[in-house]
C-alpha cells in the first residue's frame, strides 16, 4: 500500500516545511487544489491563499518530496483508485476531502497546528491557570460577588458573573444582560440556541458580565489597571481581550474553557490566570 500525502497549502511558513519533512521525506505530496473545496464556504475568505499550483511549485523547491503535484477531482479519483494510504493535517479541509474521494483509504491525522481552521476555531481548550489556590477571604469575597451577580441574570440557561476589586479595594459586580430588553431572548427567542458552546461567540443579545464591569468602569471613569476580577466562567475571547487591554492583573476563575486565543491574549498581557480549586 502506497503512503501519500495530502494537504490544502494556502501560504507557506515553518509549520508546513517541518510537516512535510516528518511526513513527506522521499514520498508523493499531493497539494489539494481548489476543485476539491470549491463548495466549502469557509475557504473562499481565505483571501492569503496562494494558488495551488504556486504552492505546489515552492514545496518542490524544497527537495523534501518525490514529487509534488496539485490534486484534481480526476486526480483524485485516480488516486483514490489505487488504495493509497493517506496522511493530512488534522484539519477541516482535509476531512471534507477524506470523506468525499476517500471514504475506504486508511488514513493517518497528525493534529499539527498549521491554520486557524474551523475545527480548531471551535475547539475547546484547557485555560491552563497559572496556579490553582484554595479559597481565602479575599477571593471567597469575590466569588460570593460574582455568585450573588450571576443569580440575579434572568439567563436561565446561562447564568455568569463577575466581581472587580479595584486597586482601592472596593468591589463592583455585573451578570450577562440581554439586550435591547433583559427579556428579549423569552419574547423573540435566544439566538445562541442555534449553536453550540464555542461556536459563533458574537451572535447573542448578551453583554457579558466581564464587559459590563470594564464598560461600567469606564463610564464612571475609575482605573481597571492592577485590579482583580473573579469570573464564574472563563472568559471568551472577545472578553480576554477586553480584560487583557484594561490592564488588569489577575483573573480568578472557577470553570470553564478557553476558546480561540483567549488564554493566549491573557498571558500575553501579563494577567495572570488563577482556578480556584
Amino acid at each position: 500500500m502506497t503512503e501519500v500525502v495530502l494537504a490544502y497549502v494556502p501560504v507557506l511558513h515553518e509549520g508546513y516545511r517541518r510537516f512535510f519533512e516528518r511526513h513527506a521525506k522521499d514520498r508523493a505530496l499531493y497539494v489539494i487544489g481548489p476543485e476539491l473545496y470549491a463548495d466549502y464556504r469557509p475557504l473562499a475568505k481565505d483571501v492569503r491563499a496562494l494558488p495551488a499550483t504556486d504552492a505546489a511549485t515552492a514545496i518542490a523547491g524544497w527537495g523534501i518530496a518525490s514529487s509534488v503535484a496539485v490534486l484534481d477531482v480526476a486526480g483524485a479519483e485516480a488516486l483514490a483508485a489505487q488504495d493509497p494510504s493517506l496522511v493530512l493535517p488534522a484539519e477541516d479541509v482535509s476531512y471534507q476531502v477524506v470523506e468525499r474521494f476517500f471514504p475506504r483509504a486508511a488514513v493517518r491525522y497528525d493534529p499539527v497546528f498549521l491554520r486557524w481552521d474551523k475545527t480548531k476555531t471551535v475547539q475547546m481548550l484547557d485555560p491552563q491557570p497559572v496556579a490553582s489556590v484554595a479559597e481565602d477571604v479575599l477571593v471567597a469575597e469575590l466569588e460570593d460577588a460574582a455568585q450573588g451577580a450571576a443569580a440575579r441574570s434572568v439567563d436561565w440557561w446561562r447564568q455568569v458573573g463577575s466581581a472587580l476589586r479595584f486597586a482601592d479595594g472596593t468591589v463592583a459586580t455585573a451578570t450577562n444582560v440581554h439586550h435591547p430588553h433583559e427579556l428579549a431572548p423569552y419574547a423573540a427567542g435566544d439566538p445562541r440556541s442555534n449553536f453550540t458552546q464555542g461556536v459563533e461567540l458574537e451572535l447573542s443579545t448578551a453583554t457579558h458580565a466581564e464587559a459590563a464591569l470594564i464598560a461600567q468602569a469606564a463610564r464612571d471613569g475609575r482605573a481597571t489597571a492592577g485590579a482583580a476580577i473573579y469570573v464564574t466562567d472563563f472568559p471568551c475571547p472577545p472578553c480576554a481581550k477586553l480584560i487583557a487591554n484594561a490592564g488588569i492583573a489577575k483573573l480568578y476563575y472557577r470553570r470553564g474553557y478557553a476558546v480561540l486565543d483567549g488564554r493566549d491574549v491573557l498571558e500575553a498581557a501579563g494577567v495572570e490566570i488563577v482556578a480556584v480549586a
